[in-house]
């Protein structure tokens, strides 16, 4: 039976990895993401799912979270990272405070 602790701690770092390699791509790349599938993954035997929300702000920057969703013996449990990216390809972290929208 897989450790609940130890499997949250993984996905945390598996959204989190995400995140890390979509600041590499460039602005018109990420834009592209926006409607893309939801990805199913399964964490130490917990199933869950990873997707990204690509929302355009004003400036012509975007808005990238990677939000993923892990069922566990009791509810499910939340992974969010993110960013803002800009024209100048420059990038930013969503502060913590912003996520609370994507819960």
């Amino acid at each position: 039976m897989p450790t609940f602790p130890k499997s949250l701690v993984l996905f945390q770092k598996m959204v989190n990895e995400r995140g890390a390699q979509l600041r590499e791509r460039g602005l018109e790349d990420l834009k592209q993401l926006a409607g893309a599938p939801i990805e199913q993954v399964t964490v130490e035997s917990c199933p869950a799912t990873i997707g990204v929300v690509v929302q355009s702000l004003p400036n012509g920057g975007i808005r990238v979270v990677v939000k993923g969703f892990m069922k566990a013996f009791i509810g499910q449990h939340l992974a969010l990272d993110g960013f803002y990216k800009y024209p100048d390809e420059t990038v930013t972290p969503i502060p913590y405070p912003q996520f609370s929208e994507f819960d």
